[in-house]
């Protein structure tokens, strides 16, 4: 039998449950035909990152290609998601 995984939602963010703050960095190079993913790495911690720009685009005028950075919490404790005041989804 699976056990499904606890989530928390707050203002469309969508958190797991985990002993650890688990974040995702994902860079994605934007050019004139779409956009790829660039390169995407993942960060734990104790505590909650904190960043003056978690999303960042670094782009040029005039510029055909440039890169856009988003760095999202993935899971986090449950109490600290509860204190920040995230709800749990229930089915």
């Amino acid at each position: 039998m699976k056990t499904l995984p606890i989530l928390y939602e707050k203002e469309g963010q969508i958190v797991q449950v985990n002993d650890k703050f688990i974040y995702e960095d994902s860079i994605y190079q934007v050019f004139k035909g779409g956009i790829a993913l660039y390169e995407e790495k993942y960060y734990a911690s104790s505590k909650p990152i904190k960043l003056k720009k978690k999303d960042l685009t670094n782009r040029k005028k005039k510029a055909d290609t440039y890169l856009v950075r988003y760095f999202t919490l993935e899971f986090a404790p449950e109490s600290w998601l509860q204190k920040e005041g995230f709800t749990i989804i229930t089915n």
